[in-house]
């Protein structure tokens, strides 16, 4: 994640949870819901960008065990006071290789992150080394549909600064496949979602979900 986003990201995180509630925030719900079938109870799951933990705390429910990456500090503190992971370690996504073991997950999620981070081509090749064989690679991105305002920086990737100083990036159904084909994986699930409302400027923003497995 850029750094410029990474400040903001701190400062925003002890609002960070009022903030959902306050604009739906569906998608922990929605990926818990899509992935719980390839669950099982004692999996270890890992989350990527774990901030406060929400995503995180429906599949501790299950008796998921659940390792948690961040590049916030503040995000991991919430996340820890409210008991969400056996594990937090501080990371910047956008730096690889993560300090994780091969072949030690069942499962990863990552929920409402990539919009905030570029490559994330690599994340998906720490996806297929970081997973046990038949594990699942859960996550959602946000819809490509309306890219105006901002800029293609590559084939399928689109960039915008924000007033806040908030980098915000898109990318494109065909770009993400390209990334699952190319680190084997197959997709068992693909569903697009109203990820949340802004009732402040009465606007509603869509994302995608992908359930996949490695081959």
């Amino acid at each position: 994640m850029p750094l410029s986003n990474l400040e903001l990201v701190n400062e925003f995180a002890k609002d960070y949870d009022k903030n959902i509630l306050k604009n739906i925030w569906n998608g922990p719900q929605i990926i818990f819901d899509e992935t719980r079938e390839f669950i099982s109870s004692g999996n270890l799951i890992l989350d990527l960008g774990i901030g406060t933990g929400e995503s995180s705390k429906r599949f501790q429910e299950a008796n998921c065990i659940i390792t948690g990456l961040d590049g916030s500090p503040k995000m991991l503190a919430l996340c820890k006071a409210k008991n969400i992971g056996k594990k937090l370690v501080l990371q910047n996504l956008e730096e690889t290789p993560f300090p994780l073991k091969t072949d030690a997950f069942n499962g990863i999620i990552s929920n409402g992150v990539f919009h905030l981070i570029n490559p994330i081509k690599p994340i998906f090749s720490e996806a297929k080394r970081i997973l046990k064989s038949k594990g699942i690679f859960a996550f959602s991105f946000e819809n490509s549909d309306d890219v105006s305002n901002y800029c293609e920086i590559e084939k399928g990737v689109w960039m915008m600064k924000a007033e806040s100083g908030v980098f915000t990036y898109k990318y494109s159904e065909q770009y993400i496949a390209e990334l699952l084909n190319q680190n084997n994986f197959t997709v068992h699930s693909h569903k697009q979602f109203l990820a949340y409302v802004d009732n402040e400027l009465q606007k509603e923003t869509f994302f995608t979900i992908i359930v996949a497995q490695l081959k």
